[in-house]
């Protein structure tokens, strides 16, 4: 296997190699694109952030985010995937990095972006190796979906702020134990084959996690952590003041 490669997706054909991976990824029910070729380009051409991860000519991740000004000038990074057959390769990893650096050069401050507080491997990544930030839990966040991924299930989602400093990216270890007064959420060990199994119960599992964590975010709490062990460990910001 060739070294793998970040660049970022310029010419029309190369972006359609980014969009084609999106697609394979989330498909979508008769066939469409999930970000049509027109608006891609519109994005890139006016300095959007479009990149992919390569072994030689075989594009392996591809990583799309626009400029936002909510909460201040930032790089939303909208749309993350890597192929099933390279995920433990550590591309996820190296196209993070590559935005990072990539905001970094630009003077962006802090990079956004959301993802499913329900899957495991994605808040291990957030928040363990990348030591993101958890800024706010939206239900709902896109309302229905109807890719074959997504479909059936509601769009919770946790928004994260990952901050663009003078150095490398700072992460931090899995919470191997409770600290004194924080609280713990516990999520499924794997939502989608919850989902496969039982929508009703990956639903029902949905709602618990969507309560607890609105009722620590309107308690105080924020999170501090992430352990396979704990799932998500919140501490109460306000009683440490």
């Amino acid at each position: 296997m060739e070294p793998i490669v970040i660049r970022e997706l310029v010419s029309i054909s190369d972006q359609n190699l980014g969009l084609d991976l999106f697609d394979a990824i989330w498909p979508i029910p008769g066939g469409g694109r999930e970000i049509p070729e027109n608006l891609m380009q519109a994005f890139v051409h006016n300095g959007s952030y479009f990149s992919g991860a390569f072994s030689g000519d075989e594009i392996l991740g591809a990583t799309f985010g626009f400029i936002g000004i909510n909460g201040g000038t930032h790089l939303h990074s909208h749309m993350s995937a890597v192929m099933p057959e390279s995920r433990d390769l550590g591309i996820g990893a190296l196209m993070k990095y590559h935005q990072f650096n990539w905001a970094q050069e630009r003077e962006i401050p802090f990079i956004s972006w959301t993802f499913d507080p329900l899957v495991r491997k994605n808040a291990r990544f957030n928040i363990s190796k990348l030591g993101v930030e958890i800024s706010a839990y939206f239900p709902d966040f896109y309302g229905p979906m109807t890719d074959l991924v997504n479909a059936g299930d509601a769009s919770d989602r946790l928004m994260v702020k990952w901050r663009v400093t003078n150095g490398a990216p700072q992460s931090s270890d899995d919470l191997l134990e409770i600290p004194k007064g924080a609280i713990r959420i516990d999520i499924p060990e794997d939502i989608v084959a919850l989902r496969a199994k039982s929508i009703d119960e990956a639903m029902a599992e949905r709602l618990r996690v969507r309560t607890e964590f609105l009722t620590a975010f309107d308690n105080g709490y924020r999170v501090i952590g992430f352990s396979n062990a704990h799932g998500y460990i919140l501490s109460n910001v306000e009683s440490r003041k």
